[in-house]
């Protein structure tokens, strides 16, 4: 089994979409020093793991710095954003959960 393509997603980010079943979505979003994406909302909860670097995770009108290995639960419906760090790529695990 080979790597994963890589896209743009039309925020411009690097995306690895791991999986895409029964509602349940898992990406890979791969950001550049700097890089962001800007808030949005999602009908889904989301949950997000960072499997690398630092930077910032938005959600309504809070931000929270978080590095390798931190996990944040974003409610559906929530505006919510992520920053990479100016010095270093940062590399998230984004799960999009099933509604009910």
């Amino acid at each position: 089994m080979g790597e994963l393509p890589t896209f743009k997603n039309p925020k411009g980010i690097t995306v690895r979409k791991l999986l895409d079943m029964d509602g349940l979505v898992l990406m890979n979003l791969l950001f550049k020093p700097g890089e962001m994406l800007e808030m949005h909302t999602t009908p889904q909860n989301v949950v997000f793991y960072v499997v690398n670097g630092e930077g910032t995770v938005m959600i309504g009108d809070e931000e929270s710095r978080v590095k390798k290995d931190e996990l944040v639960y974003s409610p559906k419906g929530i505006p919510h954003g992520l920053k990479a760090a100016e010095d270093q790529e940062f590399h998230v695990l984004v799960w999009k959960l099933p509604t009910a």
